[in-house]
């Protein structure tokens, strides 16, 4: 369900579908200074909101924070009733994880009907389907293309926002999962 307000976009800015989004630790296998690399490389109009901090790479946040320029806004982690508003008005909600398996904050942008572009790996080509738009750190151009190109083609970003909701409606409800893990345990006993 959307947030009622918009305090936060207000406090930094924002208009309502008017920026992009990250939100992860900034680890390496994050891949944050690689977004704001090619984020700067695309020369976008739109900001980029890059929501995480680094509490075990304080050198890797230093470097994000070398990276970008007055467009990217680094309010640090941001949580609750702020991090929901942040999340279902991007524009487009990037995620660039290299491990793990189901990212919370990934299916979090899918289920809030956000258009997502995923690195590509098996775990995020996973999750996402064919709701997710693939990118690959080929050097900070080829994703500033895909950014360029996915942002100049509307019909494509209401596209995906639709795939995106109807993949978690389809695979991450609740009560699903949990019948699924029932199933699962009364197997095994």
């Amino acid at each position: 369900e959307p947030p009622a307000g918009t305090a936060t976009l207000d406090a930094l800015g924002l208009e309502p579908g008017g920026y992009l989004l990250y939100v992860s630790r900034f680890e390496p296998e994050n891949n944050p200074d690689r977004v704001v690399a090619a984020y700067e490389e695309a020369a976008l109009d739109l900001p980029l909101v890059m929501v995480g901090g680094a509490p075990y790479a304080p050198r890797l946040a230093e470097r994000v924070r070398e990276l970008a320029g007055p467009r990217v806004l680094l309010p640090g982690p941001v949580y609750g009733e702020g991090y929901r508003e942040l999340l279902f008005n991007c524009r487009l909600y990037i995620h660039a994880t290299e491990v793990g398996g189901t990212h919370p904050a990934l299916v979090e942008a899918m289920g809030a009907g956000r258009p997502v572009l995923v690195y590509d790996t098996p775990e995020n080509r996973e999750v996402a389907g064919a709701a997710g738009l693939p990118f690959s750190f080929e050097g900070p151009r080829r994703l500033a293309a895909v950014l360029g190109e996915v942002l100049a083609r509307p019909g494509l970003l209401d596209e995906l926002a639709a795939r995106a909701r109807a993949r978690v409606e389809e695979r991450y409800r609740w009560d699903d999962v949990a019948g699924s893990y029932e199933e699962m345990l009364e197997e095994l006993c």
